[in-house]
C-alpha cells in the first residue's frame, strides 16, 4: 500500500508528514526521529489526550524510558513550533496526564502557492491531494512512527503565529538563515591550590571549545577572544555586547586524587537566567568522556545536534594529564620565542610519549611542535617536518577525532603544492574543530594563495565571528580585504590591532597613499620595543627609509641601501623592495622570493603576488611560471579560475 503525501499548513507554519520535516518562519526546524514521530502522532488525531504512556508505546515500543527523555522531547518539539510552555498554544501538558496537539481554526488555503524547497516533496498536480482528510492523516502518523528515519534538531528563530489550517504537498519558502546561537566558554575556575588544578582547568576549558564547537548549529568563540574579553571583564552584559553571544558556559574545576568534579552553569547570556547548573564527576583518565558529556548537555538543552565521533574512552592519570596540557600550552605560548617554546614542549612530549607511546594527544602535539619549529628553522626544516608527518599520521591512525594531525598534514600537502589534498585535510581539521582561529586561517590563507579571494573573504569573516577580539580574525579578513584593493575597510580592522599588525598596517597605509602614517608606524611599531618579531629592529631601518623615499623619492637610493643590508646579513627578504621604482624591472626575482615564503608556510607576505596594488608581479612572465610550476593553474583548470583570471591560451591572465 502507498502511502499518501501530506502537508499539514497554519501560519508560518509547515508539517511535512511525508518528508518528516517541520518548517516554520519560512525555515526547516530540522527534529530528531523520535521528536518527529511524537508531532506526528499527536497532529494526527489533534484534540485528543495521548498519555504519556500512549505516546511512548507508538513512538519508542515500550515504556521502559526515563520520564526525562519525553520531557526533552516535548521541550525540542515547542522550540521547533515557536511555543510558550507557559502559553501553549499548540502543545499542551496536562500534568498527570500527558500531551493533546490543537489545530488552530481553518481559515482556508493561502492565496499563493509556498515555493523554495518544493522539488524536494513530491507535489502532485492531482487536487485531490489537498483534500485529504484528517482520518487519512491518522493512517499516515502511525505509519510514520513505525518506520522512523535520520534527523538532525536545530532551532534559532521568533515565534510563530497560527491562524489557519490547510493540507498541501509544498513546503514553504525557505528563507536565510538566522544566526546561530554564540557560546561563550568561560574560563574554569580552578578549585584547590597548587598549579596542577590550575593547568587541568585552563587545557580542559580550551578542550572543551573544540568539543563544543561540533555541536552542529552552534557557533563558539575561539580561546584568544574568550580570554581577551573575560580578562576586560567577565560581566554577561559586556561579553554580549563585545562577543556577541547568547549563551555562556562558565563554572570551575575541583581536583581529588584521580577524581576531577566540574560543576557547570549555562547561562542565557541575554536574558541573564540560568538554564542548567550541574556536576559532572569522573576519573582523570576519562577526561575525553567528560568533554563529551558536557557537550551532549549543552547541546541537549539548546535543541541542537552533536557532531562528534565518539573519541577513545582513557587518557592518563591526573599528573599525566596536567603535564600534556603544559606541554600542549607551551606550542601556542607568546610571551616566549616560538623556537624556545615549542623546543621545550618537543621536549615534554617526547617524555611523555615514553612513558604513554600510544597516546594519541601527545603523538598529536609533538607532529604540531615539531611543524612550528619547521617553519621557523628553515635549514632544519625538512627534518623536522619528515617527523612532523610521521607523528601526525601515528595520532591519526589511534584518534581520527583529533584535529591537529590533519593540520599537520595539510600544512605539510600546501607546501608541496598537492592543492586538493590541502584543502580537504584543512576542512577536515576545521570539521573536527571550527573555532580553532590557527586552522581557520591556515584555510583562509590557502584560498587567497590559490587566487580564491571572495572565497578566502568569507573564510575570513566566519573566522572574525568565531574569533572576534583575537590576534588571527580581524588580521586575516583585513590582509584579504588589502589583497582585493579594499584598503578603507582593511583600515578599520587593522587599526585597534596591536604592534604584530605593525608590517601589515604600514603596507595599509601606504596602498592608501597616507605616507606619514607610514613613517611613523616605521618609527614607533616597527622599530618600537613591544614588537614581538625578532627581526623587527633589523628591518626597521628599511620602512623607516622606504618611508621617506614614498614622501620624497629622491631618498630611494638610502631605502634600496638599507633594504639590500638587511637582505645580505639576514638571508630574509624585506618586501619593502616591492614598492622600489626599480620593482617591476625585478619582477621576477621578487615572484621567486615570494614563493620561497609560502613554501615556508609560516607568513602571508606572498599574498603580495595576489594584490591589485601590485599588477605588474602578475603581468611578468614569471607568474605564468609560477603558476604552472606550483600546480595552481592546473588546480584551476580542474575546480575553477578565480573571478580576477581567465585563462589564456596555455596560461592565465590576472587583472
Amino acid at each position: 500500500m502507498s502511502s499518501p503525501d501530506h502537508a499539514l499548513h497554519f501560519g508560518d507554519t509547515t508539517i511535512d508528514l511525508a518528508g518528516r520535516r517541520l518548517w516554520r518562519a519560512g525555515e526547516e526546524q530540522a527534529l530528531e526521529p523520535k521528536a518527529f514521530g511524537v508531532l506526528a502522532l499527536l497532529v494526527g488525531d489533534p484534540g485528543r489526550v495521548f498519555t504519556r504512556d500512549e505516546i511512548l508505546d507508538a513512538v519508542w515500543g515500550h515504556r521502559h524510558i526515563t520520564p526525562g527523555v519525553l520531557n526533552r522531547i516535548v521541550t525540542l518539539l515547542r522550540h521547533a513550533l515557536g511555543e510558550d510552555a507557559h502559553h501553549p498554544r499548540l502543545l499542551h501538558t496536562l500534568h498527570g496526564v500527558g500531551y493533546r496537539f490543537d489545530m488552530p481554526v481553518i481559515a482556508g488555503p493561502p492565496t499563493t502557492e509556498p515555493a523554495g524547497a518544493a522539488a524536494e516533496v513530491h507535489a502532485d498536480a492531482n487536487t485531490d491531494a489537498r483534500r485529504r482528510t484528517a482520518p487519512a492523516v491518522l493512517w499516515y502518523a502511525v505509519l510514520l512512527v513505525a518506520a522512523g528515519a535520520v534527523g538532525a534538531a536545530w532551532w534559532w528563530s521568533t515565534r510563530s503565529t497560527a491562524n489557519a489550517v490547510h493540507l498541501d504537498p509544498s513546503p514553504p519558502k525557505v528563507a536565510a538563515a538566522a544566526a546561530p546561537p554564540t557560546l561563550v566558554v568561560m574560563p574554569l575556575k580552578p578549585i584547590g591550590e597548587g598549579d596542577s588544578v590550575r593547568i587541568i582547568a585552563d587545557g580542559l576549558g580550551e578542550e572543551l571549545i573544540c568539543s563544543l564547537a561540533q555541536v552542529q548549529g552552534l557557533r563558539v568563540i575561539a580561546r584568544d577572544s574568550t580570554q581577551l574579553a573575560t580578562d576586560a571583564s567577565a560581566d554577561p552584559a559586556t561579553l554580549v555586547q563585545r562577543l556577541g553571544i547568547t549563551h555562556a558556559l562558565e563554572g570551575n574545576l575541583q581536583q581529588a586524587g584521580q577524581s576531577l568534579r566540574v560543576r557547570l552553569r549555562l547561562v542565557d547570556a541575554r536574558g541573564g537566567g540560568a538554564l542548567w547548573t550541574k556536576d559532572f564527576d569522573r576519573d582523570a583518565s576519562e577526561v575525553l568522556l567528560l568533554q563529551r558529556e558536557i557537550a551532549e548537555t549543552v547541546a541537549g538543552s539548546l535543541a541542537l545536534r552533536l557532531g562528534l565521533t565518539t573519541p577513545p574512552s582513557r587518557s592518563g592519570d591526573a599528573e599525566f594529564l596536567r603535564r600534556y596540557h603544559m606541554a600542549r600550552a607551551l606550542v601556542s605560548l607568546r610571551d616566549l620565542p616560538p623556537e624556545t617554546s615549542t623546543e621545550r614542549a618537543e621536549r615534554e612530549f617526547r617524555v611523555l610519549l615514553r612513558e604513554r607511546p600510544d597516546d594519541a594527544r601527545a603523538h598529536a602535539g609533538l607532529a604540531l611542535a615539531l611543524e612550528i619549529r619547521a617553519q621557523r628553522r628553515p635549514t632544519l626544516a625538512a627534518t623536522l617536518r619528515e617527523e612532523a608527518i610521521r607523528e601526525a599520521t601515528l595520532a591519526q591512525h589511534l584518534d581520527a577525532t583529533l584535529a591537529e594531525p590533519y593540520f599537520v598534514l595539510a600544512a605539510n600537502a600546501c607546501i608541496a603544492d598537492e592543492w586538493e589534498r590541502c584543502l580537504a585535510l584543512q576542512e577536515r581539521a576545521l570539521r573536527v574543530n571550527p573555532s580553532n582561529a590557527e586552522m581557520a586561517y591556515g584555510m583562509t590563507l590557502s584560498l587567497a594563495r590559490l587566487g580564491y579571494l571572495d572565497r578566502a573573504e568569507a573564510r575570513a569573516r566566519d573566522l572574525q565571528a568565531r574569533d572576534p577580539l583575537g590576534r588571527n580574525g580581524g588580521f586575516m579578513l583585513a590582509r584579504v580585504l588589502d589583497t582585493q584593493g579594499r584598503h578603507d575597510e582593511a583600515h578599520r580592522l587593522l587599526e585597534p590591532l596591536p604592534a604584530y599588525a605593525a608590517y601589515a598596517r604600514w603596507f595599509n597605509a601606504v596602498w592608501r597613499k597616507d605616507y606619514a602614517s607610514a613613517l611613523r608606524i616605521a618609527k614607533v611599531d616597527i622599530d618600537g620595543s613591544n614588537h614581538p618579531d625578532a627581526y623587527a629592529k633589523q628591518l626597521a631601518p628599511g620602512y623607516i627609509a622606504t618611508s621617506e623615499a614614498l614622501i620624497d623619492p629622491s631618498r630611494w637610493p638610502r631605502a634600496i641601501t638599507e633594504i639590500d643590508a638587511y637582505e645580505k646579513t639576514t638571508g630574509m627578504g624585506n618586501f619593502s623592495r616591492v614598492l622600489a621604482p626599480d620593482a617591476p624591472a625585478n619582477a621576477a626575482s621578487l615572484i621567486d622570493d615570494l614563493n620561497q615564503v609560502r613554501q615556508r608556510g609560516y607568513s602571508t607576505w606572498d599574498l603580495l603576488l595576489w594584490t591589485k596594488d601590485l599588477a605588474y608581479l602578475r603581468r611578468d612572465p614569471a607568474f605564468q611560471r609560477f603558476l604552472r610550476d606550483n600546480g595552481i593553474l592546473a588546480y584551476w583548470r580542474a575546480h575553477g579560475f578565480p573571478t580576477q583570471c581567465r585563462a589564456q591560451g596555455d596560461g592565465a591572465v590576472c587583472e
